[in-house]
């Protein structure tokens, strides 16, 4: 197994809260075989509740309480960008948080922050290894040069920290897809209480092949190869 399958199997791991043995894993051919190896190792920790529905509903009444919207605004399509107010969204989201007693996706940098973030520590990582290169094969001085890359990286996620006041875009912005994220994070939380659905299992794995392979979720299906077609090491 490459390191992508190992780094999805170690979370699939820890997220059902299962140990896979090698010689099993090494069997998984599909992201199918992947389903029913889990399913396998859950050890009779079912429940016919479908857990995404219910977080749905759950979702919504938070919803209700903490913006004081209609119900029927929360739709599976609907736009939580759009839901949620722009002003003090922030204080609105952790609140949201709050009343669910659920972790939730961490609030994202609009586009302008973000670009600015990624220029910024690619111009100061790269550019501070290539002074540190420079100075020591040209102008030599000794390898204490390195330690600046190190202290680049250190102030790009200084930055990081300093922008978290701008974090107020919520991703992912539909409410289907959000809710599905939110099952993900908290699915370890969640199989504790009420036990494990089949439907819920296969769709918290191909969501997590998905994020750690870099893939589009719809592009994860029981019939595709792991490696083969999902280009995943």
């Amino acid at each position: 197994m490459g390191l992508d399958s190992i780094e999805i199997l170690m979370k699939v791991e820890e997220t059902f809260e299962i140990n896979i043995p090698d010689n099993e894993a090494e069997k998984i051919i599909t992201v199918g075989d992947f389903h029913n190896l889990v399913w396998q190792y859950l050890d009779g920790r079912y429940s016919s509740r479908c857990k995404s529905q219910a977080l749905f509903y759950k979702l919504r009444q938070s919803i209700f309480d903490t913006l004081q919207i209609p119900k029927n605004e929360f739709q599976l399509n609907s736009s939580l960008n759009n839901i949620f107010p722009k002003e003090k969204r922030r204080e609105v989201y952790f609140n949201f948080s709050a009343n669910t007693s659920l972790e939730l996706p961490k609030l994202r940098l609009p586009k302008s922050w973000g670009l600015f973030l990624n220029i910024f520590g690619w111009t100061m990582i790269a550019g501070g290894l290539g002074i540190s290169l420079y100075a020591i094969k040209f102008l030599n001085y000794g390898l204490w040069i390195l330690i600046i890359p190190p202290t680049s990286i250190f102030l790009t996620t200084y930055l990081s920290t300093i922008l978290n006041t701008k974090r107020i875009i919520i991703k992912p912005d539909l409410v289907k897809e959000f809710t599905q994220e939110v099952l993900t994070i908290n699915y370890k939380k969640l199989i504790k209480e009420n036990g494990a659905n089949r439907k819920d299992v296969e769709s918290v794995i191909n969501h997590i092949i998905a994020e750690k392979a870099g893939l589009e979720l719809q592009e994860v299906t029981p019939e595709k190869k792991i490696h083969n077609d999902l280009g995943v090491d």
